[in-house]
């Protein structure tokens, strides 16, 4: 769901499933809601028995109040930890609001959801599905397994295939947690191969390729950044030395300088929150 910010296309995406259940993954920010709505409708699809969110944050559940509007038959599965804030999420807003800023005013405000459309992952017993407690993006984030098909939400970062290529980057805002984050990955990479559905953005046919692709690029930037962190004294200086040294030696991550120039601009932005992300995270650590 492309966003009216410059850069934000091919970066929201949102799941449809059509078979024995009629299930969607993330609904994305409310600011298109209506959008997603009309892409439904044109898809011929006139009621929905789930929506799965994998995390709350509002790129990927932002909508969800508005859009039960137009689906009141279907039940909202997420996190328990999550439960609250789709209830009340006006603590959710106002803390999006100091991270992102201007960015989190377009995707708009998130409105409240009944408790009793909601349904706890852990509570979630449909024939097919599996949930699986995912932490290290957010501590709420789960995946879900259906079919062939692999939701992983941001476990495996952010991807694109320009010109053929991968691009893959961390999604690791403050405050990230790398063993549990790590730990995520392990648990996944149980499954066999899967196709993966990335939140941000778009589909791989080999889950296990690109989780431990992944595994070993989380590792690789805690290496870096933390070498940095001992020797850099300014923060600018900092951010701009790692994401230097991350181009020059991390093959998915160097796949940056095949995107677009307004991608570009638009992935800046989150790599170096990313980027901060782990500062905060070696800095708790002492590693």
């Amino acid at each position: 769901m492309k966003q009216d910010i410059r850069g934000f296309r091919s970066f929201i995406g949102s799941w449809i499933f059509v078979g024995d259940c009629n299930f969607l993954v993330e609904v994305g920010p409310a600011a298109t809601v209506k959008k997603l709505v009309q892409s439904l409708k044109d898809l011929g699809i006139e009621s929905l028995d789930y929506v799965l969110l994998t995390h709350i944050h509002l790129d990927h559940a932002g909508g969800i109040g508005e859009f039960i509007k137009y689906f009141p038959e279907i039940k909202i599965v997420c996190h328990e930890k999550a439960v609250e804030h789709l209830m009340n999420p006006r603590k959710l807003w106002e803390g999006t609001k100091k991270v992102l800023g201007d960015i989190a005013i377009s995707y708009g405000e998130m409105k409240p959801v009944p408790e009793s459309k909601i349904i706890p992952s852990s509570e979630f017993r449909q024939k097919g599905f599996r949930a699986i407690n995912t932490p290290g993006h957010a501590i709420h984030h789960v995946s879900y397994v259906y079919d062939r098909y692999l939701f992983a939400g941001e476990v495996g970062g952010v991807f694109h295939s320009p010109d053929g290529e991968i691009y893959q980057r961390p999604a690791t805002p403050p405050r990230f947690y790398l063993e549990e984050a790590i730990e995520s990955i392990d648990e996944l990479l149980k499954l066999s191969g899967k196709e993966m559905c990335f939140g941000h953005f778009g589909i791989h046919e080999d889950s296990k390729v690109m989780l431990e692709r992944h595994r070993k690029q989380l590792f690789l930037w805690k290496e870096v950044i933390s070498k940095e962190v001992r020797r850099s004294s300014n923060k600018a200086d900092l951010i701009e030395n790692c994401i230097s040294q991350l181009l020059a030696i991390d093959r998915s991550f160097m796949s940056f300088n095949l995107l677009d120039d307004d991608i570009k601009e638009r992935e800046m932005f989150f790599i170096e929150n990313s980027i901060e992300g782990y500062i905060g995270y070696i800095n708790h650590t002492g590693t």
